[in-house]
């Protein structure tokens, strides 16, 4: 008998209320003070309450609202249930209220028999007087399918009202081959009808009559043939009786039988054998019977030995058939009205027939009025843009359904196939899960063309509105896009441009080449007045262009149109055309013209350094028969990597005219402008612009290409550039000094030799691969040999930016310069030897760079060792670095000289 049961132990949860005093009056005597405190008890459930002192005596209940302060405690207590205690403390002059907590009743285990648990939880004993009236206070049910109207398998395990199973799940067919599961349920039925459940009960088994060799397969509980000690899987008599006990949900139950061989078919609702008073048993039947099987069961429940009642289950095991469906595309991607073959396969895999199988195919989602289907021949074609079919199919049969699917917009559209129903043969009609989607994705390109005019510069094109005003032969530039705005690609895009509007061939031209982006596609000009494109694949999303540059040598309008034709992704040809932008040709022609010349005492223009000046020449001649309007003529002054020139000095002239005008200059832009801003030129006109600009300081070599521009509202625009070539060059400054003169033999102090590495401020490139070697204590102030002093605590800084005496250009400022930073060695630096005698080299590693303006400053400690004869020693310092533009070795050599004293 399963009588395991969990004891639950609660934590108290009294709550302790403190009640609160009141105050008097100041025209009130006030009381004595209290000696005594009170305690009050809320006791709705009627417990026994004791409570004790701090010496373990027992305070009588009459002595509650005089009790001396100090500590108490409290103990709750009722036969069947857990006592709980807690301790509260009494203060003098005030009142405790308790509030008893809810006891949890005791989970007794009776000595023997069965017992059913209350609605509370506990344990109750099963009496004589139960026994004595068994028909009235037991139900016992037994069931193999869980239906509706008939036993609830979620009102099981407690105290609920139950109705009973029906005949329908009493007489039960399952698949062959399984192993069905037979359900028994023993309750105590109260005076108020809900039936609590017995834990312990008897439920016997019996096959009474079988076909098919159906025996007990597994059951709930048992032993050894009746009348032995209790153990798991009690079958017997050949497997035609079993006794099992019903349970206790937290006792430890058989579980249900799992096999892969012989399947578990439980339909009985319970899915758990950790129900109370709940018991099972399985049946299967000898697997070489392939028809049917079948078996007469007699369950009888007892009650610590007096039998309840019996119930008799009606088991069938038979062939079933088992249903499968997918349905698969055999290509998911169309395009516009582009049909694709789907397949509906069904299959029987089980063991019986399924006859008048309904299937039933709908369109889910995408939109009905673009989707169209043909149904397969035999179907019915439904009005939800699918098809209806009937049909058998014998064990291991399938049955495929074909048919075409196709939409007139882009979009997904998604289908489902269902078993609606089946007929079983054994198991009557079913109704199954069973469906499968597959979806058709219509995809197509979205071709649109376009035709701009721009401007291009720097590989940059800027759209211009159509009917721009040009000077003959001057440039327009066009671009031609395609654009795929659609989601599939299209092939085959061949795009042209040919004139349009009656545009003269003889004065139109393409002036340069046609280039494709981003892809290369091949173009080949009809001739100088259209183009033709290879095919290309324009994938959705992207676009192509084409852009070239155009003009026309007479005034007028030119025009030209680009078209494409290309093929969808469902094969159709389809074709568009651009918009027709135009450009005019007017006169007056202007022409720009810009010169750089070497001034008189100043290097030429190729070899410039900072500092020299040059000159520059800008003439905008008007050479058409029109005045040329609102001319703005300008020069952005010659740069390098954003390195600009520095303005001097500027005026300009028109020919023909005696008045010389001024320019100004904007520092922001670093363009030089006209004073007034525009001006007209009439025809043979001429405006000549002079300037004069200067290399900056530290300005680096390379050629600087100042531009020079004009505008004008009717004559177009135009530029011209000239450069001039600035040459490097550096120059170097070195200091060093010795901090304490003189010094003294054998002093270890000695003194600080600080020296000094710069490049000059004017200079326009930097000093790498710095090597600098030292001779400390030298005799002469060229010696090369090391010297006799000691070394040591050699430290390097860099500053990039020292302070500089403005007239002489010498550095003011020291190592301790707010921009300066000491170098690591072994980082920026290395050194033959950090410490010793006569010569150190310190040697920068080679990528380290001296800018223009920039000082290493080197500080180490010297002394003369005991017996250095008193005498003028030299401290000497050899810099030797490259100029990193032109590559030219540099050497400097400074000397300090020293004097030891005795």
């Amino acid at each position: 008998m399963k009588q395991n049961m969990k004891l639950g132990i609660v934590a108290l949860t009294s709550v302790l209320l403190l009640a609160s005093c009141g105050g008097g009056t100041t025209n009130v005597t006030p009381p004595a003070t209290p000696t005594v405190g009170s305690v009050g008890v809320q006791n709705p459930n009627g417990y026994t309450i004791v409570i004790t002192g701090s010496n373990g005596a027992v305070v009588p209940s009459t002595s509650y609202n005089n009790l001396t302060p100090g500590t108490y405690t409290v103990t709750y207590s009722k036969a069947g249930f857990v006592s709980q205690t807690q301790t509260f403390t009494v203060t003098a002059g005030q009142s405790v209220s308790l509030v008893a907590p809810t006891l949890v009743a005791v989970a007794q285990t009776p000595t023997s028999g069965a017992f059913y648990i209350d609605a509370g939880g506990k344990v109750v004993t099963i009496t004589k007087e139960d026994l004595d009236n068994a028909g009235t206070r037991f139900v016992f049910y037994a069931w193999m399918e869980n239906e509706t109207a008939g036993i609830n398998p979620a009102l099981l395990g407690s105290g609920n009202t139950l109705v009973g199973p029906t005949a329908g799940e009493q007489d039960e067919v399952a698949p062959l081959n399984t192993q069905n599961v037979a359900a028994g349920y023993v309750g105590y039925k109260a005076a108020d009808g809900k039936v609590y459940p017995i834990v312990g009960a008897n439920v016997r088994w019996d096959i009474l009559d079988q076909t098919g060799s159906v025996r007990f397969a597994a059951a709930d509980d048992g032993g050894q043939p009746s009348g032995a000690p209790i153990t798991g899987q009690d079958i017997n008599d050949n497997a035609l009786s079993a006794n099992t006990y019903t349970n206790s949900a937290t006792g430890t139950n058989a579980r249900y039988p799992s096999s892969v061989q012989y399947p578990l078919y439980n339909v009985t609702g319970v899915n758990t054998p950790d129900t109370n008073g709940y018991t099972w048993t399985a049946l299967n039947h000898d697997p070489a019977v392939t028809t049917q099987a079948t078996a007469r069961v007699r369950a009888i429940a007892y009650v610590n030995g007096t039998e309840i009642t019996k119930q008799f289950l009606n088991k069938t095991f038979a062939p079933s058939a088992k249903l499968e469906i997918t349905k698969t595309p055999d290509d998911n991607q169309a395009g516009i009205n582009q049909a694709r073959n789907f397949s509906i396969t069904v299959r029987n895999t089980g063991a019986g027939p399924a006859t008048n199988i309904r299937l039933n195919d709908v369109l889910k989602s995408g939109s009905a009025a673009a989707y169209s289907i043909t149904a397969p021949a035999g179907t019915t074609a439904n009005a939800t843009d699918g098809f209806d079919a009937t049909f058998d199919l014998a064990p291991g049969a399938s049955r495929t359904f074909t048919f075409p699917a196709q939409a007139s917009a882009v979009g997904v559209y998604c289908d489902v196939a269902s078993i609606v129903s089946y007929n079983n043969g054994a198991f009557g009609t079913v109704t199954p899960n069973l469906s499968d989607q597959a979806c058709l994705t219509v995809t197509a390109p979205t071709l649109n063309i376009v035709k701009t005019l721009g401007t291009l510069s720097g590989g940059t094109f800027t759209p211009i509105a159509s009917g721009v005003v040009v000077a003959p032969n001057e440039q327009v530039y066009a671009r031609i896009t395609v654009s795929n705005n659609g989601n599939a690609a299209a092939t085959n895009v061949v795009v042209t441009d040919a004139l349009a509007q009656n545009t003269a061939a003889a004065n139109y031209a393409i002036q340069s080449a046609v280039t494709a982006a981003p892809q290369n596609v091949a173009v080949t000009k009809n001739g100088d007045d259209g183009f033709t494109s290879g095919a290309f694949t324009l994938a959705a999303g992207a676009t192509q262009s084409f852009t070239f540059a155009a003009s026309g040598t007479v005034d007028g309008d030119y025009c030209d149109v680009g078209t494409y034709t290309a093929t969808s992704n469902n094969g159709v040809v389809v074709n568009g055309t651009s918009g027709i932008p135009c450009f005019k040709v007017a006169s007056p022609v202007l022409a720009i013209t810009k010169t750089n010349t070497q001034i008189s005492g100043q290097p030429a223009i190729n070899q410039l350094t900072p500092g020299s000046s040059y000159q520059s020449t800008i003439t905008v001649r008007n050479t058409g028969s029109a005045t040329a309007t609102a001319v703005a003529v300008k020069d952005l002054l010659g740069n390098l990597n954003n390195v600009y020139m520095n303005f001097g000095s500027g005026s300009y002239v028109i020919s023909g005219t005696t008045q010389q005008g001024s320019v100004t200059y904007d520092a922001a832009t670093r363009t030089v402008s006209t004073v007034p801003a525009t001006v007209n030129l009439t025809p043979g006109q001429t405006l000549t612009l002079t300037l004069t600009s200067t290399v900056p300081a530290g300005a680096p070599r390379g050629e600087y290409c100042d531009t020079g521009s004009y505008a004008s509202t009717n004559g177009g625009n135009g530029t011209a550039r000239a450069c001039v070539t600035v040459t490097s060059f550096i120059s170097e400054q070195t200091q060093l000094t010795d901090i304490t003169d003189p010094i003294r033999a054998g002093d270890p102090a000695g003194t600080i030799v600080a020296s000094a590495a710069s490049v000059e401020v004017a200079s326009n490139e930097g000093a790498i691969n710095n090597v600098i070697t030292y001779n400390f204590g030298a005799t002469s102030p060229i010696q090369q040999t090391p010297g006799i002093f000691t070394y040591s605590n050699t430290q390097v800084y860099y500053d990039p930016t020292p302070t500089r005496d403005p007239q002489t250009g010498a550095i003011t400022s020291d190592y301790t310069n707010a921009s300066s930073t000491r170098l690591t060695a072994g980082a920026q630096y290395t050194v033959n030897a950090e410490s010793g005698v006569g010569q150190q080299v310190i040697t920068m590693t080679p990528t380290f760079r001296v800018a223009p303006s920039g000082v290493i400053w080197i500080r180490t400690q010297v002394a003369a060792p005991a017996g250095t004869a008193a005498r003028q020693y030299q401290q000497t310092m050899l810099w030797n670095n490259t100029a990193e533009s032109s590559g030219q070795a540099q050497t400097n050599f400074k000397a300090e000289s020293t004097t030891v004293v005795p």
